[in-house]
C-alpha cells in the first residue's frame, strides 16, 4: 500500500537551503555491484475533541490539569545532552537551520528514499572563490550566465534517511547530478524497484574514484535482507511517519537577488 506523506518542512520551519558547498564529483557510474543486495503501510494520526458541555466538567478538568502540572513539577529533570560523536551529530542537526547533505563515500552505506521522485531540481553555478562558491542559477537573465559566461550544472535533490549510524539514522538531502539521477530514474521505472521510496525498499550506496573518474554503485536492498545482510533493523511504521514529517520541499532553496549576482560578476571580472 503506498504511503501517505505528511507535512513537509518549508522555509517557514528552517532557514533557506544553501546548496552543497562542494559539488558531488560525478564523472561516471556503474549500475551493478558485487554486493549482497536487498517489508509496510503507515497509519495517520488521530485527533482528540474537547468536551465542554457544562461548568462542572470544566472545573473537574481544571483540577485534573493542575494535578498533572504538579506531578510534572515533581518529576526528575529529563536527561538531556549526551556524549560521543553520535550526540554531536544529532545536536548539530537539531541546532542548525540547514539540512545536512548526504555524501557517498568509498564505504557502502544504507539509505532509504522518502521521495518517489526528486523534490527539487535546479541549476547551480560553481564559482572558484573564497567563501560561498555555489549559487543558484536564475535561468532567465542570469548575470552569471549572460555576463560571466559560466555554464551551470543540473542538480537533483532527494530526501533520504542515512543509516551511517544504524542506531541513529538521520534525514539528509542527497544532491546529485544527472548521472546518479539517471540511475535512480531507471530504478523508478522498474516494477521491481518502483517507487524507490517504497516502504520495503532500501538502497546501498558507494562511490569509487580512480584516475579522476568516479563510479557510483547504487544497489536495491529488500527490507527482509536488511537485518541479516547489513545488521540494520528496518524502520517501523511510526518511525517512517516521523521521518516523512521532517522531509524538506523546494521552498528551502536559497536564491540570491539579481543585483547580488551582478556584484559577484563585477568581482569576477575585476580579478
Amino acid at each position: 500500500m503506498p504511503r501517505t506523506l505528511t507535512r513537509r518542512r518549508t522555509a517557514r520551519d528552517t532557514e533557506a537551503y544553501s546548496p552543497a558547498d562542494e559539488p558531488e564529483d560525478e564523472k561516471g557510474y556503474a549500475e551493478e555491484e558485487d554486493e549482497t543486495p536487498a517489508r509496510g503501510s503507515r497509519r495517520g494520526s488521530s485527533s482528540r475533541r474537547l468536551n465542554t458541555e457544562d461548568a462542572d466538567t470544566s472545573s473537574r478538568r481544571s483540577r485534573r490539569s493542575q494535578e498533572d502540572d504538579d506531578e510534572d513539577d515533581n518529576e526528575p529533570a529529563p536527561k538531556v545532552g549526551g556524549k560521543g560523536w553520535g550526540s554531536y551529530e544529532k545536536t548539530k542537526q537539531a541546532s542548525s537551520g540547514f539540512p545536512d547533505n548526504f555524501k557517498a563515500s568509498n564505504e557502502s552505506v544504507i539509505i532509504k528514499f522518502l521521495d518517489e521522485e526528486p523534490f527539487l531540481v535546479f541549476l547551480q553555478h560553481w564559482i572558484e572563490r573564497s567563501g560561498k562558491r555555489s549559487f543558484t542559477c536564475l535561468e532567465s537573465r542570469c548575470p552569471l550566465c549572460d555576463d560571466a559566461g559560466d555554464k551551470p550544472s543540473q542538480q537533483i535533490a532527494f530526501n533520504v534517511i542515512d543509516f551511517t549510524d544504524p542506531e541513529d539514522p538521520q534525514i539528509k538531502v542527497w544532491q546529485v547530478g544527472p548521472m546518479v539521477a539517471d540511475i535512480l530514474k531507471n530504478y523508478s521505472k522498474d516494477k521491481k524497484t518502483s517507487p524507490i521510496s517504497r516502504d520495503d525498499l532500501y538502497f546501498s550506496v558507494r562511490k569509487e574514484t580512480k584516475n579522476k573518474k568516479t563510479n557510483y554503485y547504487i544497489t536495491p536492498v529488500k527490507e527482509r535482507d536488511l537485518l541479516d545482510d547489513w545488521d540494520i533493523e528496518p524502520l517501523g511504521e511510526e518511525e517512517l511517519e516521523e521521518f516523512d514529517a521532517k522531509a524538506y520541499d523546494e521552498s528551502i532553496l536559497q536564491v540570491a537577488r539579481r543585483t547580488e549576482l551582478k556584484t559577484l560578476v563585477r568581482e569576477i571580472l575585476n580579478d
